[in-house]
């Protein structure tokens, strides 16, 4: 597989354009070779509809794309709203329309248990100054593309609606609640509750009392109805005057063909994901919808950021499990997944076809028993089970042709954080015997 360029994220409008050229040629002698270019609505308007891209030099563009061509230097451009001061314009914040995102994953920094107010894009107003935006700038990047241009890719970030925290109570999470659930005696049974219709769900009282009973459950809805709400909000953006040529290279951040970790070591970490915002192995934050915090999320936060520590140690690659079907993910032999009692389908459909490759997986923390239509998972299909001893711990063994299953055996808390640091330290060491082996 063709390794993943680097690539050295470049703030244009900071720097002199004189300096562009030895800025971006230092930055090839260190190894880099590509450019990540965030163009932000926030530097080049001003005002409501008025913009600038060619009469400050720093904010001259096109001049930076005929520099990176001259070089050589391929680039991938970032539109919309990452987390950046300069996602949005100066008016924009004095817009009534919000979403809360926590504070952790905006800034970059700690406090973890904090939400912010970012101005939220579908206001009707951002909204339609985005588009005219994106339609402006679109003219511009579409002349510049691959291969007779540097620009390879376009990537959308979307991240103040990828990690709100405040739907709950929309009319299109309760739309997606019903399209989930068809009727609310389906739901009623599931949650064990005794609602009349959808939009009691999502009522204050409501959602503490379905979140208590099925916390798990309840935060797969809200991200599962969230996902949703991102994708209709992209394709209304491709609906804009965009060119053909570029609207086909443009790609939503954080979807699965534009998500592809760099695997370094032999083992791979899964973390399951539905309780925490799980960026990467940097950029994690507890669920807390609505600014509500549960200990099932606290405790999948603490793994969490106990997995991440030891990545940044270079012991193993850490990853979102709902990239274990990706292609990236193919070549990892040995997976280790931290999940508590719940596992989406998706998700076990990647282990089976993960198994019927020939992979070896762990399940430290036991074997998930639900999926999010709380049907049982059902490995008895893995054949007898048989015992391993491997670090300190004896493993329960399930087999399937040439992949293989491990969990702990015995009924001690595998879930501790003594106990998953007790694990990660004989991961790397196993993972590089099991492959050699």
């Amino acid at each position: 597989m063709p390794q993943k360029p680097l690539t050295s994220y470049f703030e244009y409008w900071d720097e002199a354009p004189h300096d562009w050229p030895s800025i971006i040629q230092e930055r090839l002698h260190r190894g880099f070779s590509e450019i990540t270019i965030p163009i932000l609505w926030g530097v080049h308007e001003s005002a409501p509809g008025m913009r600038d891209f060619s009469k400050q030099s720093k904010l001259r563009i096109e001049k930076l794309f005929t520099t990176l061509q001259s070089l050589g230097v391929s680039a991938k451009i970032v539109l919309g709203f990452p987390a950046h001061r300069l996602a949005f314009p100066a008016w924009a914040n004095d817009s009534s329309d919000f979403e809360l995102v926590p504070g952790s994953l905006w800034y970059g920094q700690p406090p973890y248990f904090s939400l912010v107010r970012v101005p939220s894009p579908r206001s009707s107003k951002l909204l339609e100054g985005f588009i005219s935006f994106v339609e402006e700038v679109s003219s511009i990047l579409s002349l510049y593309l691959s291969p007779e241009g540097p620009i390879k890719n376009v990537e959308m970030s979307l991240r103040p609606l990828q990690l709100s925290q405040s739907y709950l109570r929309e009319i299109e999470y309760i739309q997606n609640l019903e399209a989930r659930y068809n009727d609310i005696s389906t739901f009623n049974k599931i949650f064990q509750t005794s609602y009349k219709n959808f939009a009691s769900v999502t009522t204050s009282m409501g959602a503490r009392l379905v979140e208590s009973k099925r916390p798990w459950l309840y935060a797969y809805d809200y991200q599962l109805g969230r996902s949703r709400i991102v994708d209709e909000y992209f394709n209304l953006i491709l609906k804009a005057q965009i060119p053909e040529s570029l609207k086909k290279i443009i790609k939503l951040e954080g979807s699965e063909q534009n998500a592809k970790p760099d695997i370094r070591s032999p083992g791979v970490v899964c973390l399951e994901s539905t309780l925490v915002e799980f960026e990467n192995s940097s950029e994690i934050s507890p669920i807390m919808i609505n600014g509500h915090l549960t200990s099932s999320s606290v405790q999948m936060f603490q793994w969490a950021i106990m997995l991440s520590e030891c990545a940044k140690n270079a012991q193993f690659d850490l990853m979102s499990l709902k990239t274990l079907g990706s292609t990236v993910c193919q070549q990892s032999k040995v997976v280790s997944v931290f999940c508590g009692k719940y596992l989406p389908m998706v998700a076990a459909k990647a282990i089976q076809y993960k198994l019927d490759a020939g992979s070896f997986l762990f399940f430290p923390t036991g074997l998930p028993q639900f999926d999010e239509n709380l049907e049982s998972l059902d490995w008895s299909a893995l054949g007898a089970r048989k015992t391993a001893k491997l670090g300190d711990r004896d493993w329960n063994v399930l087999q399937k042709n040439s992949g293989y299953i491990f969990y702990p055996k015995g009924n001690n808390d595998n879930s501790s954080q003594k106990s998953v640091q007790s694990w990660l330290n004989v991961f790397g060491a196993v993972s590089e015997g099991l492959i050699s082996g």
